[in-house]
């Protein structure tokens, strides 16, 4: 393994945008969060991976947990391939097929309890939702629906897109589960659909696959959609219920290019909520 005390002796091969990821010794590289995140926090996004993996999904083998300049992160399994939106902005003509299997993946992942250790997908949202700095009539709108939803016991990823799949030789390996819970899966792909349809694809990715996310958005949404419910039983009246704290929380995330739509797609939430 290798030892550090300075983020300058590593090598960056990739960012996001609330970590970087460095080569760190022979198969591994260094998740490095960002800002002030704690150690406890990424001890828990460890135990979190372990979690996932012992449900049997593939995910990034954990070998550790390291601090590099006072910054505290996780030593990662290197994963060779590319992400599914970076595959498609290479190869268009193969965007059916990596919607579809975007789509049988969540829905996989779904069928899987997760482990008592994860935090409930309400409580997750309760605390997203109060904190996310929106207008106070969103905020009390989202937590009211809340408290009419029933809780579950799936394993739900928290961010779950084709830019979070991995896919090479070791086949699909989906990564970044930060937030990851246990609930309704509902909740977990009401929370996808929204990222697809109002999410800007970071600005650190080069400008063709960003161009490329915007261009192939619905016709990636409405793949996804249907390989999705014909690999799992939805219920299509708490998927409509999750939508809205799902958009709520995430104005919690300070993406400004998002704003002005999620509040637009928020009001016509709550509008319909009442009518």
């Amino acid at each position: 393994m290798t030892a550090t005390d300075s983020v300058t002796q590593l090598k960056k091969i990739a960012e996001g945008r609330e970590a970087e990821i460095f080569a760190y010794g022979e198969g591994r590289v260094l998740r490095l969060y960002r800002g002030d995140r704690t150690l406890e926090h990424t001890q828990t996004q460890a135990a979190i991976l372990q979690a996932a993996a012992d449900a049997g999904v593939r995910v990034p083998a954990v070998y550790g947990v390291e601090t590099v300049d006072g910054r505290h992160g996780m030593i990662l399994e290197r994963l060779d391939g590319e992400d599914l939106f970076e595959i498609a902005a290479r190869k268009p003509w193969r965007i059916l097929s990596l919607a579809s299997l975007t789509g049988r993946l969540q829905a996989d992942l779904h069928g899987r309890a997760a482990p008592m250790s994860l935090v409930p997908v309400r409580e997750r949202y309760r605390q997203a939702v109060s904190g996310s700095g929106a207008p106070q009539e969103f905020i009390d709108a989202a937590l009211k629906t809340l408290d009419r939803l029933p809780d579950g016991d799936r394993l739900l990823h928290g961010d779950f897109h084709p830019g979070n799949i991995m896919l090479g030789d070791q086949g699909p390996v989906i990564i970044d589960w930060t937030g990851a819970t246990r609930g309704s899966p509902e909740a977990d792909f009401a929370r996808s659909m929204l990222i697809l349809r109002l999410g800007e694809p970071p600005s650190s990715l080069p400008l063709l696959i960003r161009f490329f996310a915007l261009f192939a958005r619905s016709l990636f949404m409405s793949t996804i959609n249907r390989t999705y419910h014909r690999n799992i039983a939805v219920d299509e009246k708490l998927l409509r219920n999750w939508q809205l704290p799902t958009a709520v929380a995430r104005i919690g995330d300070g993406i400004a290019e998002e704003r002005e739509k999620l509040d637009e797609h928020i009001r016509e939430l709550i509008a319909s909520d009442t009518a």
